[in-house]
């Protein structure tokens, strides 16, 4: 495969990545004025919300077992344009059933397209043996920026939901759309086919081991930490202004686009224990030290130096899931998918509840540091379940069988070897 072929996939599926990431990030700006509109209470936005993770969470695990048949690629496209399209369906709904309908729509086509795409990343990285998934998610990372700015813009300008909503469809559609040439051609059929061969026993595929789901679980949980919790901490504990207050939220998301664009370069050069290690002392000072000060533009500092640090550590649990289960990708894929993001949902209500009982910024400290202790916890990989014999169109050469898969070479030894290329 030529060096311009497979640097125009990997654009085209950052491209993916990054409508995933600005789509709902579209949404969230205009809450505020839809719960006006709709004369929803709390209690009915609740509902409302809650839609997307009961759309995600059930398509996260239904698609591992869709990708046992179709190719993950046109499953990337199709999907990025029905989430798109989706949107705007959001200014049609009257009332809170409507709306609960839509966000379970677009929940949906968020967890069918996040399990696609990062299979299809799993699998280029087994072809060509170079780590492309953390850039990826760092385009997720920008989507989530560009869409919740666009909506902050649109809602300056006193634009209506539904011409919003639209506008934002048409221009994701078209992104989408750019993909499909490179994404849909056959290359990585074939690939994807001859994994199947490779699956682990049975009871190895139920699920994911210990060490990634804690792994996903703190660091998703971090990142929902921060996102919902920051500027509510600088503003109403810290004294600080709204406006100031909701820089720490782009500062976070910036320094996460940041870090999970350069994790694959830093992936490459040292051993992924080192890094966890690193993650994990280094977050842990960070967070102290904020919270020892405890003034807002420290705890703006600070909640960007843990952005920095944390932004791989979802994309090293998707990495290491696919590592743990040869063959296996989409379904090891789902589960720490569905798991982390659990954790994502679940973990910053559950801080609510123990921080009225203890204090917000007691409460956002003890967190962060829990989770370091989990993501110290996890620096050490278990073994890849392998079968006795090698599968047929196995990825592994032969001379590597059994070795587990490394973490600190320039390449991925043990999952590409010498790549085939398959003719579409």
């Amino acid at each position: 495969m030529s060096t311009t072929r497979s640097r125009f996939i990997v654009v085209s599926l950052w491209t993916v990545f990054f409508v995933n990431g600005a789509v709902l990030s579209s949404w969230a700006p205009r809450i505020p004025e839809v719960e006006g509109l709709l004369e929803l209470s709390d209690s009915q936005l609740g509902i409302a919300l809650f839609g997307v993770a009961a759309g995600s969470v059930p398509a996260l695990l239904l698609t591992a077992r869709i990708l046992n048949h179709v190719r993950s690629a046109p499953v990337c496209v199709v999907t990025a344009l029905i989430f798109s399209t989706s949107l705007p369906l959001i200014g049609a709904a009257d009332d809170v059933w409507r709306l609960t309908a839509v966000l379970m729509v677009l929940g949906a086509a968020s967890g069918v397209l996040d399990v696609a795409m990062n299979t299809f990343a799993i699998t280029y990285q087994e072809q060509t043996g170079h780590r492309v998934l953390s850039r990826l998610h760092g385009g997720y990372s920008l989507g989530v920026l560009a869409g919740a700015a666009g909506g902050v813009v649109a809602t300056h300008a006193r634009a209506s939901v539904t011409a919003h909503f639209t506008v934002v469809a048409i221009l994701l559609s078209v992104a989408a759309l750019a993909c499909a040439p490179a994404l849909w051609r056959r290359d990585y059929g074939a690939v994807e086919r001859a994994a199947q061969d490779t699956r682990p026993p049975r009871a190895a595929r139920r699920s994911i081991p210990l060490r990634i789901a804690v792994l996903a679980i703190c660091g998703l949980f971090i990142e929902g930490l921060a996102l919902d919790w920051s500027a509510l901490l600088i503003t109403r504990d810290l004294g600080s202004s709204p406006a100031l207050a909701a820089t720490a939220v782009t500062v976070f998301s910036l320094a996460m686009f940041i870090s999970r664009s350069a994790g694959d370069a830093v992936l490459n050069r040292c051993r992924e224990r080192r890094i966890l290690t690193a993650i994990a002392v280094f977050v842990a000072g960070v967070v102290t030290v904020g919270s020892l000060i405890a003034q807002p533009l420290v705890m703006i500092v600070t909640t960007g130096l843990i952005g920095l640090a944390v932004g791989p550590v979802f994309p090293m649990a998707v990495h290491r899931a696919s590592r743990s289960a040869p063959g296996q990708a989409a379904a090891m894929t789902a589960r720490v998918s569905a798991v982390g993001y659990l954790a994502y949902l679940g973990g910053p209500p559950m801080v609510g509840f123990v921080a009225d009982t203890i204090g917000l910024p007691v409460a956002f400290a003890a967190v962060v540091l829990l989770c370091c202790t989990g993501i110290a916890f996890t620096r050490h990989e278990s073994a890849p379940v392998s079968s006795k014999r090698r599968g047929r169109g196995s990825l592994i050469p032969p001379e590597q069988e059994g070795m587990p898969a490394s973490c600190d070479g320039e390449r991925i030894e043990g999952l590409a070897g010498a790549p085939a290329h398959v003719d579409p």
